[in-house]
């Protein structure tokens, strides 16, 4: 254990630090240098992957659970959120994702899940995981950029963004994209999200008729699933032909995302920590 806490500490202090890099560098007049903070995130995500690695593999047997699909998902945000990084500026989406995937690195120690069995071998169970856990992760992005996109209209209602700032500062929101650009980088994440989500149904539905013999059971995680599915779907049409936009896209974004997360993570966490 204690390896793993030092492990665990160090990846988190970088993922922290980069993050509070990240958020001065939004509130300088004129912004810092941040050459520092990719090679930072760049070493959390190799100790979260090394931490993953040994949650998955320290048993013997593979095991999987709630805590590692959490701990995946916001390490694959995070490694998606880098990448970006490359082509265009540090995004504000880090500041509050950085945090997450570094609390998350410990729970795969702390509930290890149960082993996978033999059915897990088959292409369609390991494509619908695969693609499911990308779907979660474009989704967490979509919901912490609907977040970001309430607050900016919020202060854009509120008018804050005229108030005088302290001598050296700026409003955090003043270095983020316009209002527009933010709902049309939202709406690139939840196409994403949806059709990734789309694909891994599919081979959930395939996976389902091989084990059972029956391509849709109406299980939990099932009903749940294709009604966020749903969401999210009604949701870009409506974007498109009737241009919803703003708070109440994001409102709708935050509801489809939480029923995702039902689907899977809320009820592994009944049947695993309730229970």
């Amino acid at each position: 254990m204690t390896i793993y806490a030092i492990f665990y500490v160090f990846g988190a202090v970088l993922y922290l630090a980069a993050a509070y890099g990240i958020y001065k560098s939004f509130q300088d007049e004129t912004p810092s240098n941040t050459f520092w903070i990719r090679p930072v995130i760049s070493a959390g995500l190799m100790i979260q992957a090394f931490l993953i690695y040994e949650a998955l593999f320290t048993h013997g047997t593979p095991h999987f659970g709630m805590a590692l699909a959490l701990s995946i998902t916001l390490f694959t945000c995070t490694f998606i959120l880098l990448v970006e990084t490359l082509l265009t500026k540090i995004s504000a989406t880090l500041i509050f994702v950085l945090p997450l995937s570094a609390a998350s690195m410990l729970l795969p120690v702390l509930l290890p899940g149960s082993p996978l069995g033999p059915e897990t071998a088959s292409i369609s169970f390991r494509m619908h995981l695969l693609l499911a856990i990308l779907a979660y992760s474009l989704m967490t992005m979509a919901l912490v950029q609907a977040l970001l996109l309430a607050a900016a209209h919020n202060q854009l209602h509120r008018k804050l963004l005229d108030e005088e700032q302290p001598e050296g500062k700026v409003s955090f929101f003043e270095r983020m994209p316009s209002v527009i650009e933010m709902e049309k980088i939202l709406f690139r994440l939840i196409w994403a999200g949806f059709i990734v989500l789309s694909v891994a149904i599919v081979f959930g539905f395939f996976f389902t008729q091989e084990q059972f013999g029956q391509m849709l059971r109406f299980d939990h995680k099932t009903v749940v699933t294709i009604i966020s599915w749903a969401i999210f779907g009604i949701l870009l049409l409506g974007h498109h032909f009737l241009g919803w936009r703003g708070k109440f896209a994001a409102r709708w974004t935050v509801i489809g995302f939480t029923l995702l997360m039902v689907a899977y993570i809320g009820i592994r966490f009944v049947q695993e920590v309730i229970q």
